[in-house]
């Protein structure tokens, strides 16, 4: 039988834990392709492994997903615009590409 202590450390993925850290190594799905049907439509929220995501289809058709948190004030990029090959925060203006680079500060 396993103990509650082998359970814990086999199923729980919040930060800081043994099994987020293995999962983050594979590949999973986040969400359907559907869900970002045209290019620079509004984003979407995912969370996967306990975290907050934000899903984007850019101007090219390539689907970014970055931590819903813009680096400058932590405000949500879920909030923000899908412009231009990339998401804008809705706070300062900053612009993330979808690999998570800066690309505009407005």
């Amino acid at each position: 039988m396993v103990s509650q202590a082998d359970n814990d450390i086999l199923t729980r993925t919040s930060p800081g834990t043994a099994m987020r850290q293995v999962m983050r190594r594979y590949w999973m799905p986040a969400l359907h392709t559907a869900e970002l049907p045209d290019t620079d439509c509004p984003p979407v929220r995912v969370r996967l492994l306990g975290e907050l995501l934000v899903a984007f289809r850019d101007t090219s058709g390539q689907i970014g997903l970055l931590e819903n948190a813009c680096l400058h004030e932590q405000a949500s990029l879920f909030l923000g615009r899908n412009e231009e090959s990339g998401a804008r925060c809705v706070f300062h203006g900053w612009k993330f590409d979808r690999h998570g680079r800066c690309l505009d500060m407005m």
